[in-house]
């Protein structure tokens, strides 16, 4: 029979049907956790169309907000952010900027999601709402630079906004590290969609040469030695990644600016190693026709991590014929994007040493109607003394699994990233220790179907549920060899446990299986 899955019962009323909604049992020092949960719950279940009333609530209490639980208050910004968002987006035009400015200056510090209650400010859009929310960036600005850069995103999507109500004043935050990419990045796109004919920042071309030489030398330590980004890898990423953006923000100012003052800066910036900002400091000097600066991006096709830049620069400054057609071809794309993925600080942090596709395919893909072409992308990393190298795809989505599918044959690799993508309220993995009676009894079954089939001593890791079937995934012997098998009662699929790191884990088999099915499925043979 087929699995269900089921929700314990609750004794609580529906918030949905809650008549009122009483934050103020959430201000103040002393709140008691279980009224702060029901009073959340609440909050999220509302009806959009009550959003605007509780804000007002919430600004009529800001004076007794410094005093309050920090982590309830962020709980309480997002679950608001999220009913505005849902409701009309005239009610958001209609709140008041001064509302927004009150709850913000009452905010204890340290709270969080403080930047989702300023982007509902921005999102107003009056130049009202973007000098106060201007006004309150200067007073405390955003610690965390992609949280800046989400608060200021409403002013890429729309252009129903005055610009005079935000420049030049929010240039001023550009000397705090967290704002100084998102302000910049917001200049240079006004400046490249021709809203503005002068980069918003032209007459503080000095003090931008100046950050840049900071921000270059900073990496340049970083290169030499990591650890004066901090002595924790999380704090080292979030470190580089700041400078980062910072660094690609300003060479991107600075080539829109096009003073001859920034060259030196930009040629230094481009003598860094990491390639996006090379690749950067070397568009911004092709801009200003720089002839070094051209030869230098033009070289940076030849890298994988930075291959899509340079060709969207040199398309852009019209040197389209100085790259190789070669470098064009989807699979040349595909490594590309790979590479890329693989370079972001929350995945490996660095480019790969090479990146190869070893196979193409065109076929019908979980989540999309029509066949698309997929790409497996073998890549290798050379890492001092060790190495580490994987396959992944890019196509229907750019990935790449932590645990080494390499040694899979092709067919399987692609089932397993299908399997790992494919999403459905019906296909889902339970862990043994949460089966319920039913469950049980069927993992039983699917464990005798596994000895009968010659996978002896098998131990349930996983439980799954594929639409109407259900399969388990055992850890098992065979022939003698331990091994790790999936099976629904007809089909087995079994991988061998060695000592070899970062071999495929129940999880993955569970892909394996699932991805399997699906493939054959969407591209039945001939």
């Amino acid at each position: 029979m087929p699995c269900r899955r089921t929700l314990p019962l609750t004794q609580h009323p529906d918030p949905l049907n809650a008549s009122e909604i009483e934050l103020e049992a959430i201000f103040g020092p002393a709140v008691d956790p279980a009224t702060a949960g029901w009073v959340l719950r609440q909050v999220g279940g509302a009806d959009p169309a009550r959003a605007p009333k509780l804000l007002q609530d919430l600004a009529s209490h800001a004076g007794r907000l410094p005093d309050s639980d920090p982590a309830i208050l962020g709980a309480l910004l997002k679950g608001l952010h999220r009913l505005l968002l849902k409701g009309d987006p005239g009610e958001i035009a209609s709140l008041s900027p001064e509302d927004f400015a009150a709850v913000d200056a009452g905010l204890p510090s340290g709270c969080p999601n403080r930047h989702l209650l300023l982007q509902l400010l921005v999102l107003i859009r009056s130049p009202e709402a973007l000098r106060t929310a201007v006004a309150r960036l200067q007073v405390l600005p955003p610690k965390d630079w992609q949280a800046a850069g989400q608060l200021l995103s409403p002013l890429m999507q729309e252009e129903d906004w005055p610009l005079e109500a935000v420049f030049p004043v929010i240039l001023d935050s550009v000397s705090s590290p967290a704002m100084a990419s998102p302000v910049l990045d917001l200049a240079n796109f006004l400046t490249h969609r021709g809203r503005t004919q002068r980069h918003p920042a032209a007459d503080r071309v000095m003090s931008l040469e100046k950050l840049l030489g900071g921000v270059t030398s900073r990496l340049e330590r970083f290169e030499q030695d990591p650890r004066s980004f901090g002595e924790d890898i999380p704090t080292v990423q979030e470190r580089l990644s700041e400078s980062v953006a910072i660094a690609v923000s300003l060479c991107d100012a600075l080539g829109l600016i096009g003073e001859p003052t920034s060259v030196p800066r930009l040629q230094e910036a481009m003598q860094l190693k990491h390639r996006r900002v090379q690749t950067e400091a070397a568009g911004a000097l092709a801009r200003m026709g720089n002839a070094e600066g051209i030869d230098q991006l033009i070289a940076l096709v030849a890298e994988p991590s930075a291959r899509l830049r340079v060709i969207a620069y040199a398309d852009e400054l019209g040197l389209s014929d100085r790259i190789e057609e070669s470098y064009r071809s989807q699979e040349s794309t595909a490594e590309a994007n790979l590479a890329l993925w693989l370079s972001q600080p929350s995945q490996m942090g660095l480019p790969p040493t090479s990146v190869e596709t070893i196979d193409r395919r065109h076929q019908y893909w979980p989540g999309y109607e029509w066949p698309l072409d997929c790409f497996l992308v073998r890549f290798h990393y050379e890492l001092g003394g060790r190495t580490y190298s994987n396959v992944g795809i890019s196509g229907p989505v750019t990935f790449a699994l932590a645990n080494d599918v390499a040694d899979l044959p092709v067919d399987d690799i692609y089932a397993i990233y299908a399997g790992w993508q494919a999403e459905h309220e019906q296909i889902f993995a339970i862990a043994p220790a949460h089966l319920n009676e039913p469950q049980r009894r069927l993992a039983a079954r699917l464990a005798d179907h596994a000895r009968r089939s010659g996978y002896y001593s098998p131990q349930i890791e996983l439980f799954g549920c594929f639409l109407e079937e259900q399969a388990a995934v055992f850890r098992a012997v065979r022939e003698d060899k331990p091994c790790r098998v999936v099976t629904d009662g007809l089909e087995s699929i079994h991988l061998p446990l060695t000592e070899r790191p970062r071999q495929p884990d129940a999880g993955d088999l569970w892909n394996l299986y699932k991805g399997r099915k699906m493939l054959r499925s969407f591209n039945p043979l001939d």
